[in-house]
């Protein structure tokens, strides 16, 4: 085997061999050597080799000394930042604080410029934001079922009122109207079934005019 040919063998145990591999110069003593894998950086020597796993660990934790320091955009101060995904914050917990206060001022403002946004259900059913507006004013803003107003109805994250639900046929998926969400939600439970509807309507008026079981209570048995 000559100078330039090495022999290698991988975690697998396979045995790779290697050929032509260049001369190299370990970048901490200078020295000349012919490296055994294309990935080796240093030479054989004892003190090398500990520095070259140490750079290696370092890469592992994800925490490179050599990253370029940065200026935190609260107090202005400069530090080196443990990892890349810093951005910009510097480690003092005051700092981190009134950044967290920082992003949340942000959301709420970004919140109350948009009071009507758009619900996330309307790309649902293929309808545009203008289509589910025209909707709304054609039922001038209230429940079809109860006729409740959009602006009774309890209220989102955004502190707005929550927007009308769109009710749908689950057989055809055609649109039936808009709805509040307890009334969708009432007939889903009902799953559509007319029969069932109309045995509640049947059981409510009933029971106003119907007396309440009163379950007796049985006597004692004298021990």
């Amino acid at each position: 085997m000559s100078e330039t040919e090495h022999d290698f063998t991988t975690k697998t145990g396979n045995n790779i061999t290697f050929y032509n591999l260049e001369e190299k110069e370990c970048p901490r003593c200078f020295s000349k050597f012919f490296p055994k894998h294309p990935r080796t950086v240093y030479c054989k020597s004892d003190e090398c080799i500990k520095i070259g796993y140490r750079v290696q660990a370092s890469k592992n934790r994800k925490v490179p000394s050599l990253l370029p320091i940065k200026t935190c955009i609260i107090c202005e101060k400069d530090f080196r930042p443990r990892d890349r995904s810093n951005k910009g914050i510097c480690g003092d917990t005051e700092c981190r604080y009134k950044h967290r206060l920082k992003i949340n001022r942000d959301n709420k403002a970004r919140r109350k410029r948009k009071p009507d946004y758009k619900p996330g259900h309307i790309k649902t059913y293929g309808l545009t934001l203008e289509q589910y507006e025209a909707m709304v004013e054609y039922q001038d803003h209230k429940c079809k079922i109860c006729g409740i107003p959009e602006t009774d109805n309890a209220l989102d994250k955004t502190g707005n009122p929550k927007r009308l639900s769109i009710d749908h046929d689950h057989e055809t998926g055609q649109i039936r109207g808009l709805l509040c969400n307890p009334c969708n939600t009432a007939l889903g439970s009902f799953r559509d079934n007319v029969e069932s509807l109309q045995r509640a309507i049947l059981y409510l008026e009933g029971s106003k005019n119907s007396t309440v079981y009163k379950p007796q209570k049985k006597p004692r048995k004298k021990i």
